[in-house]
Formats: structure tokens, sequence, C-alpha cells
């Protein structure tokens, strides 16, 4: 396999999702097989980096996430980013650049890159780009020129999730892709019987609440405010921003932790909360796909997952055929309600959920997931698809 460029605006020690998938496959890989390159936070949290794992070279520099103008900031940057990535792929003699899009700056750069140098292009799509789009915009026709040319010049386009897969497949039947899971790598935990609930019954859930969960998580909130109860919030998300949805009430405890604690956090639950939004600002094909990074922490944390989803998702139709969570897909408080109450009343289908999530979890183990990722580019490298 050639040395492949990873080209991502988020990159460790960043915590965003793309972040954490990105520093989560390079473990997987050596200082020899690959660089890692991406925009350096303009806050810097601390993160432990092996020096046998790929090199990160920060080729941007962030904006402060409290500002406006980061956007154009990041435009102000293209000809510096496009200068240091190939740069860096020449003085490493990358044959592959895996670029992670959601950032249109950094994809556009990756696919000069591979162009300039030769080398394969394997867009390593997170979320949708023109489908994110308003029609006739400036802003999709320009999506439409980048994505279309990304597509023609790929050796293999990977995708976030199967729901992605299924998507491109069927909007863009002649595009070679298939599916890239985020992965973890932890051991995955011995099965432990989840404890029965306490009372007042504790709850937690994590992750940032933006468009794309928004409504089920202050729905979840609120229902579970109706009963005992005490809800951890574990968030990057302003306090404030929390505070004006409603979902701060009385016994909601707000907290940002590390993501070394997340999972410890969670296993003090008694019954840990999935919020997938119902309907927002994004589009119906990113509600359609969406599959939370946070699902593999909940997966692993030992504890019967409550998942307030729509019916018509894919991260709905695979908690379902895997059976690693209780599904609520109506947006109906009485609903949650009536679920919450299954999980407390019935130790069987607790631990039957927990055990399931954690065989599920082995889908996601970084391993298995960095093994798909060097087949591809073996084969490609060896010019088995041309």
């Amino acid at each position: 396999m050639g040395k492949v460029l990873l080209i991502s605006w988020g990159v460790p020690p960043e915590t965003t999702g793309s972040a954490i998938i990105v520093g989560n496959l390079a473990k997987q890989f050596t200082h020899e097989e690959m660089v890692v390159v991406g925009e350096k936070p303009s806050e810097r949290p601390s993160v432990c980096w092996k020096e046998d794992w790929p090199e990160i070279v920060y080729v941007a520099q962030g904006w402060p996430p409290a500002r406006r103008g980061a956007r154009w900031w990041r435009r102000c940057q293209l000809p510096v980013l496009l200068f240091r990535s190939l740069y860096l792929a020449r003085k490493h003699r990358c044959t592959n650049i895996l670029v992670v899009f959601p950032n249109e700056e950094f994809l556009l750069v990756g696919y000069l890159t591979a162009k300039l140098i030769k080398a394969h292009l394997y867009p390593y799509f997170h979320n949708t780009l023109v489908e994110q789009c308003a029609l006739h915009s400036v802003h999709h026709r320009i999506a439409q020129w980048l994505q279309s040319r990304v597509f023609d010049e790929a050796a293999h386009i990977f995708l976030m999730s199967e729901g992605m897969v299924e998507l491109y497949r069927e909007r863009y039947p002649k595009v070679r892709c298939s599916a890239l899971l985020h992965s973890f790598n932890e051991d995955i935990p011995e099965f432990v019987p989840p404890p029965e609930p306490g009372s007042p019954v504790r709850f937690v859930m994590s992750g940032n609440i933006n468009a794309s969960c928004t409504d089920a998580a202050t729905r979840v909130s609120s229902a579970i405010a109706r009963i005992d109860s005490r809800l951890t919030i574990l968030s990057g998300s302003p306090k404030q921003y929390l505070d004006g949805l409603g979902i701060l009430r009385e016994g909601v405890h707000y907290e940002t932790v590390s993501r070394d604690l997340v999972l410890s956090r969670l296993s003090e639950a008694d019954i840990v909360i999935l919020a997938h939004g119902f309907k927002g600002s994004l589009s119906e094909e990113e509600y359609r796909t969406i599959f939370p990074t946070k699902t593999i922490e909940y997966l692993i944390c030992g504890r019967p997952i409550l998942a307030h989803t729509p019916p018509d998702c894919y991260l709905t139709r695979f908690l379902r055929r895997h059976q690693c969570a209780l599904v609520v897909d109506t947006a109906d408080e009485e609903a949650i309600l009536t679920a919450v109450r299954r999980l407390r009343e019935e130790a069987d289908l607790r631990a039957s959920l927990v055990r399931n999530a954690l065989q599920t979890a082995s889908l996601f183990h970084a391993p298995v997931v960095a093994a798909s990722l060097r087949t591809i580019l073996e084969k490609n490298d060896r010019g088995l698809f041309h």
C-alpha cells in the first residue's frame, strides 16, 4: 500500500466528530504509512498522541469558535493550505489522498492535490454535500461543480454509514462507493448485566445538541421531567443555548467533560438517551442518513439505550436490526414514558439490549474498519480497479 495523505478540517486534538473519527482511524496506521494534515484548533485541548502513529501536520490556523468569520478566514488560507498539502504529498511520496468532508475548502484542496501529483483520490464523506444546499442557490451551484469533479476523479468514495451508501447508490448509480464506518480503538468490554434502575432514575445523554437532534432531545427532556428522574447532559453545546431550548430544567445537570471521561460517565447511568431529530433545519437526506458518532460510545457503555429516532431513517433501522436499543419512533412523550417504564421493570430486556449492543460494537472496532480501508487502497495501488 502506498503512503496516504489524510486531509481533514478536523484533526486531533480537536473534539469535533470528524476529528475523533480521523484520530481513531489514523491510530491503526504507522508513521511510515500515513501523514495527517488539518486545521490547528484555536483552543488546543490536551491529547495523547504516540510517536509511532502518523504525524499530524497543521497546514491551516483555526478561527476562534465564538467569533464570526471562520468561513472567510478559511477561504483566505486556501492558497497556503494547497501549497502545504502539495509539499507534504511530494515530500512523503504519497500515492493516496484521503480527504474528509464536511468542509468544502479541504475537499477542494484534496481534489487538487490528487490531480496535480497524479495520486489516487479517496473522498470520505461524513455528510452529504449537494443535498445540504438550497436549490438554485449560488452555494448549490458551487457544490455541484465541486462534487461532480470529485466524483470523476475519485478512485473510490467512502461514506460514513450504510445509510449514506443507500442514498448515493440511488442518486449516483455510477459512483463506486462503500461505507467506512467511524471507529473506536478500545477493547470491547465483557458483558455484565446492568443494575436495577435506582430512584430517581439516572439518565445520561451525551454529544452536541444541534439541528440534527434538537427536537428529539427537547422532547425526551420534557418527558422524563414528569417522573422521578435525574438527567445529566454531557455536551459541548453552550449552556445558554440549551437553556433557551428549555432542556435545562429542574432535575437536569449540564456538564462538559473530556472525551476520555465520557464512557465512564455514561456507565454511571441507569438508561442512556440517544436522540435523533425528526425535523429541523437540515435537509431530509441528512436526517435520513445521519449516524451520530456518539452511537459507538453508547454501544459499549454497558447500559440500556433508549433511542428516540424517526421511523424513516437509517439509524432507526440499524438499531432495530441489531436489537441493541429500545426505539421510540413517534414524536410523543407518552410513548417515551412507556419505554422508560419497560426499561425500569424488565430486567431481561435491559440485559438483552446491553448484550446485543456489545456484539454490534464489533462492527466499529478500529482494526476491522482500517482493514477494509487497506484492502481498497492496496487493490487500487496494484491497478485492480483500472
